[in-house]
Parts: structure tokens; sequence; C-alpha cells
């Protein structure tokens, strides 16, 4: 019985070893499936980014180009959000946005909206070398739509991490594959 306890606090050493503070200035680029800010089915690239401007502020940026057989869909957001610290490796954030939204139909004419996004969820650095955050969001373009989102990053180098995400609502799964690049610390 001690042997499995000290084996398992043992495994679990890694997790309570945080020495980085998370950063809010990178770009991240990724390929996605059915994971895009609308609720439509497909694959693409995406770009986001984001700039921490005071301690707690920052301003965020996102594109998405996506298509499946019928349409190709871009959209962009700006926007900003605050972070709150719940502990040095925890965070607790928030963020509003205004997006815009384009479908390219072959046959049908395009269409285009204009709507808002908001988000809250929580961010933590569980290991020198692994980040993880998730959160609900909503986003009001063309319909409504609010869906939960988990990721992991997996840090390459000190400023380089390599992501995972996955997105959920109404019964479907979208996921991501990332590369991050950080230049605030």
């Amino acid at each position: 019985m001690k042997l499995r306890t000290l084996i398992a606090a043992g495994a679990m050493l890694p997790l309570g070893a945080v020495a980085q503070d998370l950063d809010y200035t990178y770009v991240e680029a990724a390929y996605v499936d059915d994971a895009g800010p609308l609720d439509i089915d497909g694959d693409g690239l995406s770009l986001h980014g984001s700039v921490l401007i005071t301690d707690k502020v920052f301003l965020l940026g996102e594109y998405w180009s996506y298509d499946n057989r019928n349409f190709d869909t871009t959209s962009y957001s700006i926007g900003a959000g605050m972070r709150w610290g719940l502990k040095p490796e925890l965070d607790l954030i928030a963020d509003l946005g205004w997006v815009h939204a384009e479908i390219d139909r072959p046959v049908l004419p395009d269409i285009d909206d204009d709507g808002f996004q908001v988000g809250v969820g929580l961010r933590s650095r569980v290991h020198d070398s692994i980040e993880v955050d998730a959160g609900i969001r909503h986003v009001d373009v063309f319909d409504s739509d609010t869906f939960l989102t988990v990721r992991g990053r997996y840090y390459l180098t000190r400023n380089v991490a390599a992501g995972l995400g996955l997105r959920f609502n109404d019964g479907d799964t979208g996921w991501n594959v990332s590369l991050r690049a950080e230049f605030g610390k």
C-alpha cells in the first residue's frame, strides 16, 4: 500500500514543479478540422495572435479559412481580454470581440455577417513543458453557437509550443493541431 502511494506521488511530482509564467504575447497557426468559429463542417487553417498591453489586459485577433465540398468560409475577429491570476501558474481569462464571416457558395449568392463572440475559461501551466486551457465560447454570427474548448500545448523550447485542441457542441467534435511562438517572456 505504501509503495503504491509513493509511486503515485512520484508520478504526480512533475505536475507541481512549475517554473514559468503564462505568456499572452504570441502568434499561433493551426490546421483545423470541423473546428472553426462557425458550426460548419470542413477543414482549413487558422491564425491567432495576442498582445499583452498591461498586466491584465490583452488584445487578440483571429483569422480562419476553411472549406468543405460545397463552399468556402472565411472569418476574422478582433477583441480584447482580461486575465486574473488565481495562482502564478493559473489564470481565469475572459474576452469579448467583433467577428466578421463570409461564406462563398459556387451557385448561390455569397453571404456575409458581422457579430460578436465572448469567452471565459481557465489557462494553466501544469508543468515546465505543458500548458492546458479549457473554456466556453459563444459566437453570434449568422446563427448563435456556444461550444466548449479544451486545449493542450507541449513546449518544444521556452517560446515554441506544439498543441492539440478539441471543440464540443451539439454532439459535434472538432479538433486542431497547432504551432505557437511566444514573444513576451
